[in-house]
């Protein structure tokens, strides 16, 4: 009777429940509960690992998407490097703190074959919107009521408001409490005894080349 139920429960489309997540076996999965636990084990970790790794290669592909748009508005005649070196050192210091703070939960595990998974995601990242769009408008109106600012050259005063900005911006992405969720589906494969993203880094590539600005 028991090697039935075994049999019934593994040949069927099954949902199995752990402590934080579902585990679902398409029809033709034919992994023991041992087999499936230990897969289960390493797929947490193989999914979270390369979801970041592309929401990072994001990330810097819009860094260099943003840098590079601000750079074209506010110096498009300007051959001095420095300003967009550190446009690009402030933004990759705020994404980084954004992912700190970002959160990552698995919600479905899908065995779409012995080897082939597809893992849900819930992804949480600080959400500072309303904030933020007050607090800038109350730095540019302290900014353009500084006694100071006649006193300033552009560089200076562009230094100054970016440095303050990004400081600023940071703490709020470190205190917030708030999150915005997104939902995301990924696709493992087991390789060699090895879970991970079929062909991450020609992904990685892409997500960074995807972004970048053809001058």
């Amino acid at each position: 009777m028991k090697k039935l139920l075994t049999f019934l429960l593994l040949t069927l489309s099954i949902q199995l429940f752990s402590a934080n997540y579902k585990v679902v076996l398409k029809k033709g999965v034919t992994l023991s509960q041992q087999e499936i636990a230990k897969n289960n084990s390493e797929i947490e970790i193989a999914a979270k690992r390369d979801y970041n790794l592309l929401m990072q290669a994001t990330m810097q592909g819009a860094n260099s998407m943003i840098s590079g748009m601000l750079n074209q508005q506010l110096l498009p005649n300007s051959s001095d490097k420095k300003f967009e070196i550190k446009m690009k050192a402030f933004y990759s210091d705020l994404f980084d703190t954004m992912m700190k703070k970002s959160k990552i939960n698995i919600e479905k595990i899908r065995y779409v074959t012995n080897d082939i998974v597809e893992v849900t995601l819930d992804f949480k990242m600080p959400n500072t919107a309303g904030n933020l769009q007050k607090y800038t408008q109350t730095m540019i109106t302290n900014f353009l009521t500084n006694n100071d600012l006649e006193k300033m050259s552009e560089d200076e005063f562009m230094d100054k408001f970016m440095k303050k900005m990004f400081k600023d911006m940071k703490k709020m992405y470190e205190n917030t409490d708030s999150y915005m969720a997104l939902k995301g589906t990924i696709y493992l494969e087991k390789d060699n005894g090895k879970w991970a993203i079929a062909e991450l880094d020609e992904k990685l590539k892409n997500y960074k080349e995807m972004y970048k600005i053809t001058k």
